[in-house]
């Protein structure tokens, strides 16, 4: 049997730090436009490694609705955690879509500018209404 705190474990994924790099093993790139080599996937990953750990759970939370990562690793997310590169129209804000753990993520010529919007639509829930 378990006790409350395995369950919740169980169930809500775990408490530790998320593993970027096991998040990145995990993740499927949707390509458009795009080559898998394309550098908007490098920045983004460059970007999402710098975060801290709040930023972190902030950005799992906007693609995944869960803040914690699986108790087992990325490997056992499903559906897997997805990352569709756009064309940058008008500077829109990076979205998701939680049923399908996918970020739409529009491609920005900087690290900075991308940093930048990432952390404005995770600070402030800007996801899903914007889809």
């Amino acid at each position: 049997m378990f006790d409350c705190h395995e369950l919740q474990i169980l169930v809500a994924g775990d408490e530790g730090e998320i593993d970027i790099e096991d998040l990145r093993r995990n993740t499927i790139i949707v390509l458009l436009d795009f080559t898998e080599d394309h550098p908007g996937i490098h920045m983004f990953w460059s970007v999402v490694r710098s975060f801290t750990e709040e930023q972190k759970k902030k950005l799992l939370k906007f693609v995944t609705s869960c803040s914690r990562p699986p108790l087992l690793g990325f490997k056992d997310l499903y559906p897997s955690f997805c990352i569709q590169l756009l064309p940058n129209v008008n500077n829109r804000l990076p979205t998701s879509a939680t049923c399908m753990n996918l970020l739409k993520l529009p491609y920005f010529n900087d690290e900075q500018t991308l940093r930048e919007k990432l952390l404005y639509a995770i600070d402030f829930d800007s996801g899903f209404e914007l889809s």
